[in-house]
């Protein structure tokens, strides 16, 4: 980390946003089951936290069948007005916080309908259930999640639908933020939300950092001279590491914030992410979607995918990727799983 230094001078653009900068876009997808009104909360506190104006997005799922009964039109009225009603009622409760907030409704498969609202919108944000109407299942994620999470270009808060996690009231206490780095500068970029957050909320930050210990002492025939070299090293990484971060942390603790830092020598970073979330009481997370080792060939990387789909809290994911990155990424994904396709021999025909 011989350019530690630069990296942490880096830290100034975190603590502002350029006066020209517009306005972050958030958008808070509901589908009207109790479960999902627990992420209004934390669409309120990130709204608020970015300094940004609210959607709040609702789909009317159809059915595939456009001539079963279900489609008969004044069964279709009825649930536009019951989901409109729900909607304003949202609204309502949101505006009366001050906060700058509108409201869509659209008609088809929900995925579908939030990635295309995305992708013809500026959106920043996009705030998500881990599961909804269908309630908790086998599954790490509801369909609709994995879909969104999978294909979105924007960065985006996963909120896991426990009771833990449900609030009454229309923003959470945040008492203590993980923020997961590798010393590169695209994990950093998860540290200006997590400062805004962590300044509106009075909240804790947690910096968190898993050296990788190697793998050599698997190899029988490594001398014992050598596995003190590896073992020297392995400190001295561990020393250089402990001394970056704290670099880090001194700097927000300037600017008044509250922070800490762990680093161990994991070769799991999940692990240690695992256990620093339950032994500290963290009840919010913010990282990037990659890092050092992250391929920028996919929209997430292993460790904020794996996050994801199995967090145990409110993650927030920050794309670090360019939009037009993003999709090359995608379209090269569809490419390599589409099925094979063989073309049938063409057949002899007399003349």
């Amino acid at each position: 980390m011989e350019n530690a230094s630069s990296h942490v001078d880096s830290l100034s653009a975190f603590t502002t946003r350029p006066a020209s900068a517009k306005a972050p876009q958030v958008l808070l997808c509901l589908d009207r089951s109790e479960l999902t009104e627990t992420i209004l909360a934390y669409a309120v506190m990130l709204t608020r936290a970015v300094g940004g104006s609210l959607t709040l997005f609702h789909v009317v799922e159809s059915s595939a069948d456009r001539n079963s009964r279900t489609h008969d039109v004044l069964l279709w009225e009825l649930k536009h007005r019951q989901a409109r009603e729900y909607m304003d009622q949202m609204l309502e409760r949101v505006t009366r916080l001050e906060v700058r907030a509108s409201l869509k409704i659209e008609e088809g498969g929900a995925a579908e309908q939030i990635l295309g609202f995305i992708r013809k919108n500026p959106v920043d944000f996009v705030i998500l259930a881990s599961h909804g109407i269908h309630g908790v299942a086998e599954w790490s994620l509801s369909s609709t999640a994995a879909k969104v999470i999978g294909r979105t270009h924007s960065s985006f808060v996963m909120v896991p639908t426990t009771p833990i996690h449900q609030h009454r009231e229309l923003e959470p206490c945040i008492q203590r933020i993980l923020v997961p780095l590798d010393g590169s500068l695209s994990s950093q970029t998860a540290l200006p939300s997590a400062i805004r957050i962590a300044r509106q909320q009075d909240a804790e930050l947690i910096l968190v950092h898993a050296i990788e210990s190697t793998s050599f002492h698997n190899y029988s025939g490594i001398k014992g001279e050598d596995r003190k070299v590896i073992d020297a090293a392995s400190s001295i990484l561990a020393s250089v590491a402990r001394d970056y971060f704290e670099l880090i942390a001194d700097r927000l603790r300037k600017e008044g914030l509250e922070v800490s830092v762990v680093v161990r020598q994991n070769s799991n970073p999940v692990a240690l992410i695992s256990e620093v979330i339950a032994s500290r009481n963290v009840d919010f997370m913010v990282m990037s979607a990659h890092g050092a080792s992250g391929s920028d060939q996919y929209p997430l990387a292993r460790t904020p995918a794996h996050m994801a789909t199995h967090t145990s809290v409110p993650l927030l994911i920050i794309q670090d990727l360019e939009k037009e990155h993003i999709s090359r990424a995608l379209e090269r994904r569809r490419s390599e799983t589409a099925p094979l396709r063989c073309s049938r021999p063409t057949e002899d025909r007399p003349g």
